[in-house]
């Protein structure tokens, strides 16, 4: 993917220093630690976001040092990565046809093959929490409508690690965060309303569209959450003990019959699909 050859730059920039751009292009290198210098590109996304041609070789020849970034998203995360990660989402999203049409169809799907990876990486890291993991997710969703059957498909077809994860991840829905015996190890308040963050600039221009949540509220039922709690429930045996295992069991069933799971997964559609929609709480908490 990478381009050897040194772009020159005709864009029109405005929120790039040329100069800046020019001199990290010629020096830089992807071994090379993530400095200040890399705040040129969070000025070039922003430029990228707003532009209606972006330049087909600039841009491919500095795709490698985004998505560099995208493994250092998560816990402990370096705050300039976050910043040009963010910016960089927002350009592909709030400006796809124009960024499509300058990175080509191989290099896109490249991307998405990235991000699909890097989130299944990260679910399946113990000392990542969902918070760590859950906004690129929905990112990742947001940016391409096969990325949501590729990522179940991962997930239901992988390893009882990866289902155990996701599992914590459907827990936001099946209970209120007052009642959910699975994630025990998250102490920030109200820490199940980041089901509705997303990695940008702006989170609140991001959202799914109508494709994504139909696929998601299919795919998303309770036979396949039933399905899923056999196959860890051993899992969740070894690590909150039998006792608390059939008690979530119990609330889980309960939580279905008398349509909390529905409720709950409805207000997550709703407002991850609605733009206009800046309450990304729970309503009944």
């Amino acid at each position: 993917m990478m381009n050897t050859v040194l772009p020159q730059i005709n864009m029109i920039l405005f929120e790039t220093d040329i100069d800046l751009l020019q001199k990290f292009i010629i020096s830089e290198n992807l071994e090379g630690d993530v400095t200040e210098k890399y705040l040129i590109l969070y000025n070039f996304a922003i430029d990228c976001l707003y532009s209606e041609l972006i330049q087909t070789e600039l841009i491919n020849y500095l795709l490698p040092f985004y998505l560099k970034l995208l493994p250092q998203i998560g816990i402990n995360s370096c705050e300039i990565s976050i910043q040009i990660f963010n910016g960089f989402n927002s350009a592909m999203f709030m400006n796809e046809k124009v960024f499509k049409t300058a990175v080509g169809d191989f290099n896109y799907n490249y991307i998405m093959e990235k991000y699909v990876e890097d989130l299944i990486n990260k679910m399946l890291k113990e000392q990542i929490r969902i918070i760590d993991w859950v906004s690129l997710f929905n990112t990742a969703i947001s940016l391409d409508n096969k990325n949501i059957f590729l990522i179940f498909q991962k997930i239901f077809g992988g390893s009882i690690e990866l289902k155990y994860a996701f599992f914590e991840y459907i827990s936001v829905l099946l209970f209120k965060e007052s009642d959910n015996l699975v994630v025990s190890n998250i102490q920030k308040e109200y820490w199940t309303s980041y089901i509705w963050f997303f990695n940008s600039e702006f989170s609140d221009d991001f959202f799914w569209n109508d494709f994504i949540v139909e696929y998601y509220n299919k795919e998303i039922n309770e036979l396949k959450i039933k399905n899923l709690f056999k196959e860890i429930k051993q899992t969740l045996n070894d690590k909150l003990g039998i006792d608390i295992t059939n008690l979530i069991s119990e609330e889980m069933e309960n939580s279905f019959i008398v349509g909390i799971f529905n409720t709950r997964k409805s207000e997550f559609l709703q407002k991850i699909s609605n733009i206009t929609d800046k309450e990304k709480h729970w309503h009944n908490y």
